[in-house]
């Protein structure tokens, strides 16, 4: 497929960008209240299984990496959706696209949507550590902070 091909070529307007942007936000609220509802809270598991999944799947290769080296990566992978940096063991995220789409929705950061991605993040650091990792949440709002404890 050629993509410079004209019968490929999208015109999106503003407008069709920001109702995308609300059909998204609609879904992955759907989507994490979904899996809250049937886990009981604990979807932890859920978005490990789903990040270790991703994980082996990422074209990256690593000899003995540190979180450090994991972090460094992933950032440059997720950079259209999200900003973050390791200092120390606390993961900062100035930008996260699930940020937005939870103001889109109105709901509270924190919730259900992040704790969703955030142990699916888990998975994707625990699948290229090839060690446990597990997070909590320690701020939320402009910028949110992770304590990210690696076993």
């Amino acid at each position: 497929m050629n993509t410079t091909d004209s019968k490929y070529v999208l015109d999106l307007s503003p407008e069709d960008y920001q109702k995308a942007t609300v059909e998204v936000a609609f879904l992955l609220d759907a989507f994490a209240s979904t899996i809250d509802n049937i886990m009981g809270g604990n979807t932890a598991p859920v978005g490990r299984i789903a990040g270790r999944d991703t994980a082996s799947k990422l074209p990256v290769d690593f000899t003995d990496p540190s979180l450090q080296d994991i972090i460094k990566v992933l950032s440059e992978q997720m950079h259209a959706g999200f900003d973050f940096t390791l200092d120390g063991n606390a993961v900062t995220f100035k930008s996260c696209i699930i940020r937005d789409m939870c103001l889109v929705r109105k709901i509270e950061t924190g919730g259900a949507l992040c704790r969703l991605f955030h142990s699916y993040f888990d998975g994707i650091v625990n699948g290229l550590l090839c060690r446990p990792v597990k997070s909590t949440i320690i701020s939320t709002g402009n910028e949110c902070q992770l304590q990210t404890a690696v076993q």
